[in-house]
């Protein structure tokens, strides 16, 4: 069971979004939150029992989002928590401030129920690894052509990943790196122009060791602010559903973590749906200029 913290001071709004997410699975326990300050209190009082995940508005009273997401941020015990925040606000500058705090993901807040739909979609596949069947209906490729950057050292598992990728979308352009070294070569040779290209990063955690993909999701993220290129999201993707490797990937600044199934092909076939949302549903960082 999955526990969700919904932070928000609009009742419609709490109540639209868990009626979406309820009706994608029943394997939640949506905890109702109306501002930052009750959020804080809650995790304080019980520090053992903590969410899966915090979706929470940016505009609230006494103590908004954006402060409680500093405050998460700041707070080692806290640090792991992923956070979706959803606002009505679509200035650029809010979107990469949430990023800038250390937000998961930014989602503008949805008008029809369709949205909070799509929504609840990716918040289920995204950051609860749950595999529902999704109304195509619901999903629009991109029309342009997107770069994805895959770090996956088993060749059979690449494979697959391409075929559905390739299949659902065939505009992509995959670009494959099989070790950390030639990950790191070949992020290490952008400049602020092809760096803003990436559209995603998809990261095997265990190359061959978990040790391995945290150094490695560091120094990119490390890299990325040094020569202050784009904030490109990176989405661990693993074998692993260890609660301490989720963890320690979030704790490490993934945005997100999916777990390949027993059934690898099951999993990757969701992977056209992981990139719709991260495109289409999910406000991206601020490209640096």
């Amino acid at each position: 069971m999955h526990k969700i913290f919904l932070v928000d001071d609009d009742e419609d709004d709490r109540m639209f979004t868990r009626q979406a997410l309820e009706s994608v699975t029943s394997q939640i326990e949506i905890t109702e939150l109306s501002d930052g300050t009750q959020l804080l209190a809650l995790l304080k009082e019980d520090n053992l029992n903590q969410p899966t995940l915090v979706l929470m508005d940016m505009n609230m009273p006494r103590l908004n989002g954006l402060e409680a997401l500093s405050v998460l941020r700041s707070t080692p015990e806290y640090r792991h928590i992923p956070v979706v925040m959803f606002s009505t606000t679509t200035l650029a500058s809010a979107v990469e401030r949430a990023y800038a705090l250390g937000v998961n993901a930014y989602i503008v807040k949805p008008i029809h129920f369709d949205d909070y739909m799509r929504m609840a979609h990716a918040v289920n596949l995204c950051f609860l690894n749950q595999y529902s069947e999704i109304d195509p209906l619901l999903i629009r490729q991109p029309a342009e052509a997107k770069n994805v950057v895959i770090i996956e050292d088993n060749a059979d598992h690449y494979a697959l990943m391409e075929l559905f990728l390739k299949k659902d979308a065939p505009e992509l352009n995959l670009i494959h790196k099989e070790t950390a070294d030639s990950a790191l070569d070949f992020f290490s040779s952008l400049d602020k122009k092809n760096s803003a290209d990436i559209d995603l990063i998809i990261l095997d955690l265990y190359l061959p060791k978990r040790q391995h993909g945290l150094e490695l999701l560091t120094r990119i993220r490390s890299m990325f602010a040094g020569k202050e290129l784009a904030n490109v999201p990176i989405v661990v993707f693993s074998a692993s559903a260890h609660p301490q490797d989720i963890k320690e990937s979030y704790r490490n600044q993934a945005n997100a973590y999916m777990v390949k199934t027993t059934e690898p092909e099951r999993s990757f076939s969701y992977l056209s749906g992981l990139c719709y949302f991260w495109w289409n549903t999910i406000s991206p960082p601020v490209q640096t200029t």
